[in-house]
């Protein structure tokens, strides 16, 4: 199965001087302790990595900047230096300079107000070279399968790799390597849990 390493996005609205901050290699787990989530067969039900939050901006309509139009839309990040961040998507490449917030064209330096969002989303490039994940491999009767892996340089390392069964008739709380999960509901085909804990990092 392939391994899909962009699953966190963290839609955190920050301030100027926040997402101007140097990235910071951080632990995150999701989803959200607490939070209930529905997952398919061979999907994750809990994913745990090291990385690295990096700003995202969001172009809230078609921008004009000199003579370039900037679509609206969703734009990553780039790269960033004391004066400013640099996103690129669609095909467009500019910055946000850092001293007024403006939008400014890499090559003429020609720069405009323009409506944008600022967050915070989880680089893949960036992430760690240790990940942890459970997913869901289905019920039989009365007991669920739950597949634990571990990924290194986003490849699994099979000797860190089990399969591990619970029988729901004796509990609907089931745990592994400091992850607690709930069980709401289960199928062959889906599971409905609540995220009591996650893995002890």
């Amino acid at each position: 199965m392939k391994r899909a390493t962009a699953l966190i996005t963290i839609a955190i609205a920050c301030t100027l001087s926040a997402c101007g901050s140097d990235p910071v290699r951080q632990y995150f787990s999701a989803p959200a302790i607490g939070s209930v989530a529905t997952r398919g067969v061979g999907d994750e039900l809990v994913n745990s990595m090291n990385g690295i939050l990096v700003p995202d901006i969001e172009i809230q309509g078609d921008s004009v900047i000199g003579d370039h139009r900037i679509p609206k839309g969703h734009y990553v990040y780039d790269d960033e230096n004391s004066k400013g961040i640099w996103f690129t998507g669609q095909g467009e490449y500019f910055y946000m300079r850092k001293a007024d917030g403006q939008i400014c064209l890499d090559e003429s330096k020609v720069c405009a107000r323009v409506d944008y969002t600022l967050g915070k989303q989880l680089s893949a490039q960036s992430l760690d070279s240790f990940q942890q994940t459970l997913l869901y491999n289905g019920k039989i009767g009365d007991r669920i399968t739950l597949g634990y892996r571990e990924f290194a340089n986003g490849t699994a390392r099979p000797a860190f790799s089990n399969n591990v069964d619970y029988d729901l008739s004796e509990s609907k709380v089931v745990g592994y390597k400091g992850v607690k999960l709930e069980i709401i509901n289960a199928t062959n085909t889906e599971v409905t849990y609540k995220l009591l804990s996650g893995f002890s990092n």
